[in-house]
């Protein structure tokens, strides 16, 4: 299986210490016999704040390379591909992303041969989650959210999520992107396999996002397999890093 992350720009030293918890969290849970791989601007600034098991790889410096372009919009968490091997199970990780404890759904969702990904649910589904891809939209696109998503072996969303690329890049203007375009172009990527029923969409009751707006009356993880710090100040893994700390040292 491959693990992937990425950080870059002025996330770095923002977000360092999560993208630390995010991956010995899965780590804890999937054990050494794994890749786990950590894209970036800065290998050498990434390398001394993370374990030495990690792999990190710098951005291509040809920005032609798919997805390979600084903006509001977050395309270089795909850098340089969306898929690095088809041939293995692949997830896709926010830094914010925490898992406590082993995901017994992702085992269903392997085990399930008309799933072709997995991927995390909407808090509650509004409009401005999908960002400026919210024009093209339909009543069929599902609120889905990017922190986690899976492409099963033998299956690969890079050229459904190209064509999402290149659509944003010919349509959206400079000053109508936002942080979640990424997101949107992902969703409306998946729509055809949500329809389909080939897309699983993790329990959000379990596989939760926190943050200033969304589950703002839990008070502990308890039941809890998977928490999704929200941006932007992620006060949720501030909240709870004295359990992460506890989880993490069993």
């Amino acid at each position: 299986m491959i693990f992937r992350w990425s950080i870059w720009g002025e996330y770095k030293s923002k977000n360092i210490e999560l993208l630390h918890y995010s991956i010995i969290s899965f780590k804890k849970q999937f054990g050494d016999n794994h890749q786990y791989i950590v894209f970036t601007d800065d290998s050498v600034f990434v390398s001394k704040q993370l374990d030495k098991s990690v792999d990190i790889r710098e951005f291509p410096v040809n920005k032609e390379t798919q997805f390979c372009i600084v903006s509001k919009a977050t395309w270089l968490k795909w850098c340089p591909s969306a898929r690095l091997d088809v041939n293995q199970v692949e997830f896709y990780i926010d830094s914010d992303v925490f898992l406590l404890k082993y995901p017994k759904e992702v085992d269903m969702f392997l085990s399930d041969q008309k799933m072709k990904f997995a991927i995390m649910d909407e808090f509650f589904g509004q409009s401005w989650q999908r960002g400026a891809m919210r024009k093209k939209a339909t009543s069929d696109t599902p609120f889905l959210n990017a922190g986690l998503f899976i492409q099963k072996a033998g299956h690969d969303i890079s050229s459904d999520l190209i064509k999402e690329f290149e659509w944003w890049q010919k349509n959206i203007k400079d000053n109508e992107q936002t942080h979640h375009d990424e997101q949107g172009a992902l969703t409306i990527a998946l729509t055809k396999y949500f329809i389909d029923g080939e897309l699983y969409v993790f329990p959000k009751d379990t596989y939760m996002l926190i943050g200033e707006n969304e589950n703002t009356n839990v008070r502990d993880l308890d039941g809890i397999t998977l928490i999704h710090a929200v941006y932007p100040d992620h006060p949720a893994f501030y909240k709870f890093k004295n359990f992460l700390d506890k989880i993490l040292d069993e």
